[in-house]
């Protein structure tokens, strides 16, 4: 018998978190601490929460993110702010033929929350590590009436060793970061080194980049959080006199790592190599944790990318690894 259980539901918090330890390919997009830090930044524009748990004979068979946003024309959409929520993630069930059944029982069941809600569309996307780890080998979203949309991104095997990591990157990177190493320290904050007031200073390095506070204290504090229950770590990297000129937050769930954000000092010239440096270190943080992954995120983001857009993929890409097929689409309801 098969089983929903709602994000409104006394039982969802517990199923979810079980989800997340038993079935594979759970990245960091799907952990509950960046669960809770989406619906900080998005409280504004979040109408409602529909996620939903399966629930397959006591066996939690899928989580499906479902977050639902209200677009400026006033159209009602399944998405993340305004990019792609993370695909319904399924389970290895025992046969083709019982992963098929689970698989429609969810996408109807989307379809009838999209037409109970009046959801106009639903933008999705497929963890880039599924073709690479033999789950999904193909765009399976066109099966259930979703329109190709798929981009890629940046991912690294870090179970390889350090000198092969290191020989994969980008050659005019390597001087800029070995010189860095020279005149920049580096602390890694992780739950085994937790500090609030260390954290902090990623915030206040972000509020400096920036130029004014661009979200809540309290999304900087999810983010805490995550370092303290080890769905995160940070790297800090400071000048000789001690300032943190550089800051990385990255997420981390199960065997795999996400990029998520970083903020640099903009009274440092590019070629003092502090972004490289602390990229770096984060990958060989990732690796001393036991990650297998690195996904230095999406390198295409929409169907014409500015310029700024395509100097970041540029920069992502000079870390190594591999460039993979993210599949995504987009299904219309109305």
């Amino acid at each position: 018998m098969i089983t929903v259980i709602h994000s409104d539901e006394e039982r969802f918090a517990s199923l979810w978190l079980k989800g997340l330890k038993v079935i594979p390919g759970a990245t960091p997009m799907y952990s509950i601490g960046v669960r809770s830090f989406d619906k900080e930044i998005f409280a504004s524009d979040i109408i409602n929460d529909d996620s939903f748990v399966v629930v397959y004979s006591d066996d939690v068979v899928a989580l499906v993110p479902l977050y639902r946003f209200s677009s400026e024309n006033g159209q009602i959409e399944y998405r993340y702010g305004g990019e792609y929520l993370r695909a319904p993630l399924i389970g290895c069930a025992r046969t083709p033929k019982r992963y098929g059944e689970i698989a429609k029982f969810i996408f109807d069941h989307i379809d009838f929350l999209a037409n109970e809600n009046h959801v106009t569309a639903h933008r999705a996307m497929i963890e880039g590590v599924e073709p690479i780890e033999g789950r999904h080998y193909y765009n399976y979203l066109t099966d259930y009436g979703y329109v190709d949309e798929s981009t890629i991104c940046q991912l690294i095997d870090i179970t390889r060793s350090e000198q092969d990591l290191w020989a994969d990157v980008r050659k005019s990177y390597r001087p800029l970061i070995s010189r860095a190493k020279g005149n920049y320290d580096c602390e890694l904050i992780t739950s085994d080194s937790f500090n609030v007031q260390k954290c902090d200073e990623y915030r206040l390095l972000h509020f400096k980049a920036a130029g004014r506070q661009t979200r809540s204290l309290k999304s900087f504090e999810l983010m805490y959080e995550m370092v303290k229950d080890s769905l995160g770590f940070i790297v800090l990297v400071r000048d000789k006199s001690g300032k943190t000129v550089a800051s990385h937050f990255f997420y981390c769930c199960n065997i795999y790592c996400l990029y998520a954000s970083s903020a640099i000092d903009g009274d440092l010239p590019s070629s003092s190599g502090i972004g490289h440096l602390g990229l770096w270190q984060g990958i060989m943080a990732a690796r001393n944790l036991g990650c297998r992954y690195v996904d230095m995120g999406q390198l295409r983001l929409t169907v014409n990318p500015s310029e700024k857009e395509q100097n970041i993929a540029l920069f992502k890409k000079g870390f190594g690894g591999h460039t993979v097929t993210v599949f995504r689409g987009t299904k219309n309801f109305q």
